[in-house]
């Protein structure tokens, strides 16, 4: 209610006041009278509603009502002391010094208000401006006053005139020219405050500026109008209590609404001058001198400004080009995004046509980026180092591309993907390129004190059909990443209709989680020295619908690419120990291993699912060897030793699969909790080539065997390659030879000879007596040795 009513009462307000003002016109009789009762009851009242806000405020704002409520005190005052006098007889006597004193007192305290609520520019510039502005108006008023108030004054007065005759016109001078440079710089549509103060002094100034005129020329009609702007001065600074103070950001000085404000004074003064020399008179000095300072403060204020516009214009140009840098680069890495690559291919020149010669300088070529491992590495380390590595891929495909100057185009795609276009040069200069990406991409480097190694596999696209290379490089990136980490490959037709295949495959992946498809077979693991099959291994088949029983080498892949990897891996799990608790009803030693995968590995639950799997089925840790690759685990080995750990802890056993492929072998094994070793079957498959095989595999035999490990050798095919591992101490071995992967029988564990007619009966496999040390886990004793 008392916010609906404010309107109201600003309207009744105004409506009295204009009938004050009028009232001073029709009745000049009761002028004193009229006006006296309204400019006491104004400053009066003012005082009061003034020192109420003091009183209700804190800080500037208290300090800022107190200033104004003594101003308000003093005028009303001055004014009292003449008022009764006129109300009662109607005319008002001579003001005493006293009031005079009082009045200037006034004026004082206001402006100080006046200039104690805006804040100075926070700008050197516009600080600067602000002084011009000021000298502008200053020296424009003063020309002004002179011609029109002090000359006649001193004309009229003598050469000599009163202190306080003088003290009015020239205060008054120098506080509107303030005034006027303060509303210069403040939004006028604002009420604020600040605005109503400020309008206030100035108006209160012309008011007394118009009086001493009138004064000087003896016009008494002018008096009225003068009394008017009193009236309209007081209202507007006893109004300002009601309205807010401006907040910190809306008191700072800057050209608003009123820029060209302070130019009004300069276009009066040179008005007021053709007037005046129109009418035969001459100008005196000091509005020579004025003129002239002003005209100079005019024109430094005007470069000021085309010093400012240029700035401007600079900054506008500046800030575009940032505009357009981020709409067409990428935030992180600073490379060309997707839209630049878009603009460049849509620049090329015109399709090629079949038959058509190439280019002298060869076709454009669009290689395509994809970085192998990236997500295992933002899955360990963190998105800040996933960023980090960004910005390393980004620096090394700079350092690649340098050579071939502005030919080569570097952008980045979005997540891990990137690419590079050539702009001529053909496949040639392509391979040659994507080579020295695979290599300079796949070089090791440290986050954050953390090793880490991605990969790249590259398409590449060399047609110049600018409309089709983002799809057909895209389809050999696909193509490439189908082969492994590290590849490149060329873009040709044939290779849409086997994309386009493997991308059904991918899309029937997920039906075959949930629709039944995947099953387990399981290989044997034989002890060499006694020839039983106390193991096995779990390997996953999918029975496709249409495309028949698949093995992994078929599908992992195309699920790595949909990220469906960390299911199947926990699929494999969860059937791998429900059915090694039926066998161990039967055989309680009985063991299974399961394989776990580079992104099983990120994803950082293998521990919690296999102690889950365990609880569940009632199982010991030693039922349970899982298996994992040099691969796996190259991206993060800090991380991959505390999951392996963790497995450890809970009683499983870990083997380090396919060992002696990767260039980081011997490292594993000293830094990573490992039980078991399994060669590559590269080693078995050489063991009848030569001494030199033989003598390599001997080596890592004894190695294994110094480090307590157990060891595994893969890929036995004949009995002569069982033998010879037999003779060098290799505990155990898997392949063919002993037994094909065949599916689960109930209640019995895949035993020698399972789904493999070549494999002779056990006793054959029997040690003889001396040949082997049965403390030695399987490695030969000295003697034989």
């Amino acid at each position: 209610m008392a916010r609906a009513g404010r309107p109201v009462s600003r309207v009744v307000a105004t409506l009295v006041l204009l009938g004050v003002l009028v009232c001073l016109h029709l009745f000049p009789d009761r002028v004193d009278a009229l006006y006296s009762a309204s400019i006491m009851l104004l400053t009066c009242g003012g005082a009061a509603l003034h020192g109420w806000t003091a009183q209700r405020s804190t800080g500037r704002a208290r300090r800022v009502w107190i200033t104004t409520t003594i101003g308000l005190a003093c005028w009303g005052y001055a004014e009292v002391s003449v008022g009764i006098p006129a109300v009662v007889t109607g005319t008002a006597p001579d003001r005493t010094l006293l009031a005079n004193v009082l009045n200037l007192s006034a004026m004082a305290f206001v402006v100080i208000a006046m200039l104690s609520i805006p804040g100075a520019p926070r700008d050197r510039f516009a600080r600067l401006k602000m002084l011009l502005d000021g000298v502008v108006a200053a020296t424009a008023l003063a020309g002004i006053v002179w011609m029109l108030v002090l000359e006649p004054l001193i004309r009229v007065k003598g050469a000599s005139p009163a202190f306080i005759d003088l003290a009015y016109p020239v205060g008054a001078t120098g506080v509107l020219a303030v005034g006027v440079v303060l509303l210069a710089g403040q939004p006028l549509r604002q009420l604020s405050a600040m605005t109503l103060v400020t309008t206030g002094v100035s108006v209160l100034t012309v008011g007394l500026l118009v009086e001493i005129g009138g004064e000087i020329t003896g016009d008494g009609s002018i008096r009225p109008w003068a009394l008017d702007t009193y009236l309209i001065a007081a209202s507007l600074l006893v109004s300002s209590a009601l309205a807010p103070l401006p907040d910190d950001h809306e008191r700072d000085w800057q050209t608003a609404g009123g820029g060209l404000l302070p130019y009004v004074p300069v276009a009066v003064l040179y008005l007021t001058a053709a007037l005046y020399m129109l009418t035969g008179r001459t100008l005196e000095p000091p509005v020579v001198w004025a003129a002239m300072i002003m005209t100079a403060g005019v024109l430094v204020r005007q470069l000021l400004a085309l010093q400012a516009n240029a700035r401007l214009t600079e900054d506008l140009a500046a800030q575009r080009a940032k505009l357009v840098f981020e709409a067409t680069h990428d935030a992180l890495t600073s490379l060309p995004n997707r839209a630049m690559l878009q603009r460049a291919l849509a620049a090329l020149p015109g399709a090629t046509r079949a038959g058509d010669p190439p280019p002298a300088d060869g076709l454009p070529t669009l290689l395509m980026i994809d970085l192998d491992g990236f997500k295992s590495v933002n899955d360990t380390l963190g998105h800040a180092a996933g960023d980090q590595l960004l910005v390393v891929i980004a620096e090394r495909i700079r350092g690649a591309i340098e050579p071939l100057g502005d030919v080569a185009l570097p952008v980045r795609l979005g997540g891990d993907e990137f690419a590079v276009l050539l702009h001529s040069g053909g496949s040639p200069v392509a391979v040659e390129l994507a080579q020295d990406l695979v290599l300079g991409i796949g070089t090791p480097m440290s986050l954050d004190g953390h090793p880490a190694t991605v990969g790249a596999s590259i398409g590449i696209a060399t047609h110049g059909r600018s409309e089709r290379m983002l799809h057909d490089a895209d389809v050999a990136l696909y193509e490439a990443k189908a082969r492994g980490k590290g590849h490149y490959r060329l873009f040709d037709e044939r290779l849409s209709a086997a994309v386009a295949a493997r991308q059904s495959l991918e899309a029937d992946l997920g039906g075959a989680l949930a629709g039944d498809q995947l099953s387990l077979e399981y290989q044997p693991l034989v002890d060499l020295m006694s020839g039983d099959a106390p193991r096995c291994e779990a390997l996953l088949r999918w029975n496709h619908p249409t495309r028949g029983r698949l093995t992994p080498d078929e599908f992992l892949t195309a699920a790595q690419h949909v990220g469906l990897l960390p299911a199947l891996d926990r699929w494999v799990l969860a059937t791998a120990t429900a059915q090694v608790a039926e066998w161990r009803a039967t055989d309680p030693e009985f063991v299974v291993s399961v394989n776990a995968s580079a992104a099983y590995l990120a994803s950082g639950t293998l521990p919690r699912d296999v102690r889950r799997s365990m609880e569940k089925h009632g199982l010991p840790g030693s039922a349970l060897i899982v298996e994992v690759t040099e691969g796996s685990l190259i991206v993060n080995l800090e991380a991959a030793a505390g999951l392996l750990r963790e497995l450890r802890e809970l009683g499983v056993r870990v083997a380090l699969d396919d060992f002696g492929v990767g260039y980081s072998s011997l490292n594993y094994l000293r830094q990573l909790p490992v039980d078991v070793v399994k060669l590559d079957r590269s080693f078995t498959r050489e063991l009848g080539t030569g001494p030199d095989a033989v003598i390599l595999v001997d080596g890592v035999l004894d190695l294994a065997y110094r480090l307590g490990l157990e060891t595994v050798a893969e890929g036995v095919e004949t009995e002569e390659q069982a033998g010879q591992l037999r003779d060098l101490g290799c505990r155990y071995g898997q392949g063919f030879y002993f037994g094909a992967p065949t599916p689960p029988i109930a209640d019995h564990p895949p035993s020698v000879g399972d789904g493999s007619p070549h494999y002779p009966p056990p006793a054959s496999f029997r040690t003889t007596p001396g040949t082997v040390n049965p403390g030695s886990g399987g490695r030969r004793s000295e003697a034989a040795r």
